[in-house]
């Protein structure tokens, strides 16, 4: 009885993101988003073999080989599904039910230390540039459009922010 042949990874996003490696980990920016993402070792090997022709079992073998982890397309899983939920993968993986952190920690039998090993993808909401900075000048304030004007302090006022007046932004009492 032959086995099946193990799925083919999804393809990974590349328009829009700013990536940065480093030693340990990569950092995605996704620009359409505003999010920031934190790729650890393990879920930057995963997602560098989201191509469209890498298969699942192979990318678990690259996995083991790199970080030394047990050959499990469970965890090759688990990276896509939080791949999947930062939205860097261009086509959606086949639903597979993935367990939990603690559950593939104990299914696989990995000690405390070995579990930093396991795939992780940190996400946070980045703001965007006029979210940013740290204040607006009252002049700045007012060539906002309605939805710009967010609550901004006024450069030089202690009471003073940026905020929507009817269909116009206007310095006004925080």
């Amino acid at each position: 009885m032959r086995t099946p042949p193990s799925p083919v990874m999804p393809r990974a996003r590349t328009r829009g993101l700013v990536i940065e490696r480093l030693a340990d980990e990569t950092l995605v920016y996704d620009r359409r988003r505003h999010r920031a993402h934190c790729l650890n070792p393990a879920a930057t090997l995963v997602w560098a073999c989201c191509d469209g022709r890498t298969t699942v079992a192979a990318t678990a073998a690259r996995l083991e080989r790199a970080l030394t982890l047990a050959p499990h397309e469970t965890l090759v899983w688990a990276a896509l599904d939080q791949l999947a939920r930062a939205r860097l993968l261009a086509e959606q993986p086949a639903a597979v039910a993935v367990p939990s952190r603690r559950e593939l920690i104990r299914r696989l039998g990995l000690g405390a230390a070995a579990a930093v090993l396991l795939p992780v993808v940190e996400s946070i909401v980045s703001p965007t540039a006029a979210q940013a900075a740290s204040c607006f000048t009252a002049t700045q304030c007012g060539t906002l459009s309605p939805g710009q004007c967010t609550g901004q302090p006024i450069c030089g006022s202690t009471t003073d922010c940026c905020v929507q007046r009817g269909q116009r932004c206007s310095a006004k009492k925080c």
